[in-house]
């Protein structure tokens, strides 16, 4: 997702994105994948594609308001 529509999602939306990266798989080897990325698009989590996605989320997350 770019960082532009990231950048205007709720800060709930963006922990169910964070959620979602955290509900991927780790890598190929302990996966019954073919290749990194299955048909739902989903990628694994040592995939360059994961990490960034991942690091952008985070850094968003960030900057957000915390409710201690």
């Amino acid at each position: 997702m770019p960082l532009a529509q990231l950048e205007k999602l709720s800060t709930n939306r963006l922990l169910a994105r964070l959620k979602q990266l955290h509900q991927c798989e780790e890598t190929i080897s302990l996966s019954n994948r073919v290749d990194e990325r299955d048909s739902s698009g989903e990628v694994l989590k040592d995939s360059p594609e994961w990490i960034a996605a991942y690091e952008q989320v985070k850094r968003l997350l960030a900057k957000r308001e915390r409710i201690e």
